[in-house]
């Protein structure tokens, strides 16, 4: 049976396909996010979800980008631009519902008797907001929304691995500008706990020294980070500067324990260490 699927980004739509398929439907998806910001991200994340219908071959419907109907909904009232920079409850609501507004209008247009949603997989999206939109929507005869908690039985680290295997892009802030402005804020007070934390163990100047080495892709041992460090204070300082991949010499990382090349976990932290 076929199933209209609205898609906000290429992450949330792996697992919620694969379900879908799962269950013996057959999604037809339609991407329409008009509040994605800015234009070269929402273009990235289109890219990405026909990458995925190149690969699984569904058809894929293209919405309008409506930036301006965006701003326009979360005008007037607590959602007012001037009044709340930030993100917000309410302005995520009325974003979610114009998004599920246009789907339903589509679905009716296209004939479609259900439809769904990628929110539902969004680890960050209210399914009891999603579930009253749409049952108000659905007030009207036409399509009917089709529930499915996408999130269920390891839903969002089965999304993480199908983007791994499928190299998706994986953003870092839900989509409109005040989610960019958040994540920022975010990124620089994490990046501040860090450099402080390093201090406590380094002290202020091998900090500043080696703190330009923060979350870069390619971190080497011996030649970025001297391996005498290393042995003075331990590998726990990579936690703090986190590194995608870390490049170490054999005879380094065998006084370290680490024997092969595979993935390290520190906390909270894991990177890939390459031995060389």
């Amino acid at each position: 049976m076929k199933i209209f699927l609205h898609v906000c980004c290429a992450p949330d739509l792996t697992v919620s396909y694969k379900k879908l398929v799962e269950q013996g439907y057959e999604p037809i998806v339609f991407f329409y996010n008009p509040n994605i910001y800015p234009l070269q991200e929402y273009s990235k994340r289109l890219n990405e979800v026909k990458k995925l219908s190149n690969i699984w071959g569904f058809q894929l419907y293209e919405g309008d980008y409506e930036p301006d109907k965006f701003l326009e909904r979360i005008k007037g009232g607590k959602n007012s631009l001037t009044a709340n920079k930030e993100e917000s409850p309410e302005r995520c609501y009325e974003c979610m519902k114009l998004r599920l507004e246009k789907t339903k209008t589509e679905a009716k247009r296209l004939n479609f008797s259900i439809y769904s949603t990628t929110l539902l997989a969004s680890p960050r999206k209210s399914h009891s907001d999603i579930l009253e939109i749409t049952d108000n929507l659905d007030k009207e005869e036409s399509s009917t929304f089709k529930y499915i908690n996408f999130r269920s039985n390891n839903g969002v680290h089965m999304a993480a691995q199908i983007c791994k295997t499928y190299n998706i892009y994986r953003q870092n802030y839900c989509g409109c500008s005040f989610s960019l402005d958040e994540s920022k804020r975010y990124e620089e007070q994490s990046k501040q706990k860090n450099y402080k934390s390093l201090v406590e163990i380094l002290g202020e100047e091998l900090t500043q020294k080696y703190f330009k080495y923060y979350k870069k892709d390619l971190l080497r041992i011996p030649q970025d980070i001297p391996a005498k460090l290393l042995e003075k204070v331990g590998l726990k300082i990579l936690k703090y500067l986190k590194p995608q991949i870390i490049l170490i010499k054999k005879e380094i990382a065998q006084d370290f324990n680490i024997l092969t090349s595979s993935r390290y976990k520190i906390d909270n932290w894991k990177g890939k260490v390459i031995l060389w």
